[in-house]
């Protein structure tokens, strides 16, 4: 019985509007493996493009061996916040531009630190991924190898974001500089004459936190200046745990006349509570962030922080991961770099 759904155009529609046989008509969608004549190469495209076809994706990846998919994995102790925070929509923006631009697909999976990797095995031992970009929070001295050793055990191409792992898988990289990012945030402040410098951390579960910790003390040390304990605040990527951390700071004997905060949502939610406090920024107290998301430039006032260009990082992971793929080589351990850059704005 006539369901009185449109019928679905096939590669057989379309030889038969060519003229040519379905073999042909093959060849011309997957460029190869055998020529065909220009004659016929234009029919099969112009019949393509009057009955609007579509060549089924999964029917070309088992001829080419290829899904034209690749996997995001990011594995974090939050890994849902991935789907609202400013930062991985950033690096999403990026992976995902990247390859669409090269006829790919981007498949996100969130995974949390200590998950069991069964179903994350049968992902990557599926044959659906053509590639795999792995976002680290831990440094290749505090992770635990498990994951790592699963996904070389598949060959995939692989390449990971914001921390390195050990060069003994063999991962391509692409990270950055949170120590030297904090280091220039405080450095900064510093030339514009404070000597009481706060910091607010991030969880010192996270890799990234430790090191903005370590680039802020640094630059008091190079300076001459005390690392004082009172003035160090906070062990949450929750902004909410910025308020009692600025009352407390607020509430010193000596108070600072500076903040560094390790991400720019703790940046925001002090600049709330300094407001409160009747505090003036940066008159009273200047402030610095670190990531650069777009609501920074949007802050009244708006922010000065740190800029990790996140949308590039995003796009020359693919790049790495797409030029593997299609040039069938492994990666080679290479690490990009990328330091923070100072944007100069109204708080600091």
């Amino acid at each position: 019985m006539d369901s009185g759904r449109p019928q679905r155009i096939t590669h057989l529609d379309v030889a038969r509007r060519a003229g040519v046989s379905p073999a042909v008509v093959s060849y011309v969608i997957n460029n190869g493996p055998r020529a065909t004549s220009a004659g016929a190469r234009e029919r099969v495209l112009r019949a393509i493009e009057e009955l609007n076809y579509h060549p089924h994706a999964f029917a070309r990846g088992l001829r080419s061996q290829r899904t034209h998919t690749v996997g995001f994995l990011a594995r974090d102790y939050s890994p849902l916040d991935l789907f609202v925070s400013p930062y991985s929509a950033g690096v999403l923006t990026g992976l995902t531009a990247e390859l669409n631009e090269h006829g790919y697909y981007l498949l996100v999976h969130p995974l949390l630190i200590g998950e069991d990797l069964d179903r994350v095995g049968a992902l990557l031992q599926s044959g659906r991924l053509d590639g795999l970009v792995l976002r680290l929070v831990e440094s290749a001295a505090t992770a635990n190898d498990s994951l790592l050793e699963l996904i070389a055990s598949t060959h995939i191409p692989c390449v990971c974001l914001e921390q390195p792992p050990d060069r003994r898988f063999g991962f391509d990289s692409v990270v950055f500089d949170s120590v030297a990012g904090a280091h220039a945030a405080t450095a900064y402040l510093i030339t514009r004459g404070h000597r009481r410098i706060a910091h607010l951390q991030g969880d010192p579960l996270y890799d990234s936190a430790r090191e903005r910790r370590r680039g802020y003390e640094r630059a008091l040390q190079e300076a001459g200046l005390p690392i004082d304990a009172d003035l160090i605040r906070g062990d949450s990527w929750d902004p909410a745990s910025a308020d009692a951390a600025v009352r407390a700071l607020c509430a010193l004997a000596d108070p600072p006349t500076a903040i560094f905060a390790a991400n720019d949502n703790l940046a925001f939610r002090a600049l709330g509570i300094l407001h409160v406090a009747g505090l003036r920024v940066p008159e009273d107290v200047a402030l610095v962030g670190f990531d650069d998301i777009p609501l920074a430039a949007e802050m009244v006032p708006p922010l000065t922080t740190m800029r990790i260009p996140l949308v590039e990082i995003g796009r020359r992971a693919s790049g790495r991961v797409l030029q593997m793929i299609e040039s069938s080589t492994r990666s080679s351990a290479q690490t990009d770099v990328i330091v923070p850059e100072l944007v100069q704005r109204c708080t600091g």
